[in-house]
């Protein structure tokens, strides 16, 4: 038999999870032109923040319920060559690897993750004005 599946719950497990693919976004933007890492690896590669849904089914762990952030991972896309011959990171034929970080692209998918946390925070507030009303029923 399934659990009780507490809509907040799966709504705050949506705001944590658009927060973190938020601050993912935030730091590819931050670093759309570093071309060169702390850890001497080149230049910055865009990371993407892989989102993972579990499917109800009976006997599921309760704590699985909503969306949770299953991996952070770096894009495999191609970097983008620049020439710039007098950059001090360019190579031997004057070009400058730049982050494969595309800034509409980054736009476009901060615009979904606040969209979907805005519906996030609708459901929440909505079960605190439910349980609200409740509290006001019970007491009259």
């Amino acid at each position: 038999m399934l659990e009780a599946i507490s809509a907040r719950e799966i709504a705050v497990s949506g705001l944590k999870a658009q927060r973190t693919r938020m601050n993912v976004i935030a730091n590819n933007i931050a670093n759309a032109r570093t071309t060169r890492t702390d850890f001497g690896e080149g230049p910055f590669r865009r990371q993407m923040a892989i989102l993972r849904g579990e499917p109800l089914k009976p006997r599921i762990d309760p704590t699985k319920f909503g969306v949770h952030v299953r991996h952070i991972r770096p894009d495999p896309s191609p970097l983008r060559p620049v020439y710039e011959p007098g950059h001090p990171d360019a190579n031997e034929e004057g070009y400058v690897l730049y982050p494969n970080v595309d800034l509409a692209v980054e736009m476009a998918n901060l615009v979904v993750a606040q969209r979907a946390y805005d519906a996030n925070t609708a459901v929440v507030m909505s079960d605190k004005r439910m349980a609200q009303k409740a509290l006001e029923i019970i007491q009259s």
